[in-house]
């Protein structure tokens, strides 16, 4: 489940239905890197994120994918790799 792989507390985990009354004080909780996931019927359906952090994230992920973007016209070239070869690149890299 993705809320496992992230580094919440449990008090920044909000139904929906809850966070409607309180939208402006969780507006203001949400500062730095602070965020908040409202989640609907127990599943996380969206996060409260501070707008400055956002900005800071799209810039880190534009950087990424400018790093690693690949020509549509090379899709046909690529293939994907297996957990062997990936595990051996990560040992070899000493993650």
């Amino acid at each position: 489940m993705l809320l496992n792989k992230m580094n919440l507390l449990l008090t920044n985990i909000i139904p929906v239905t809850k966070a409607r009354g309180k939208l402006g004080d969780l507006a203001e909780k949400v500062k730095g890197e602070n965020y908040v996931v409202l989640t609907k019927g127990g599943k996380p359906e969206a996060a409260l994120v501070d707008v400055e952090y956002l900005a800071k994230l799209e810039q880190k992920v534009a950087k990424f994918y400018q790093k690693t973007f690949i020509d549509p016209q090379l899709l046909p070239f690529t293939r994907d790799f297996t957990e062997k070869e990936i595990a051996e690149w990560e040992k070899q890299d000493k993650f």
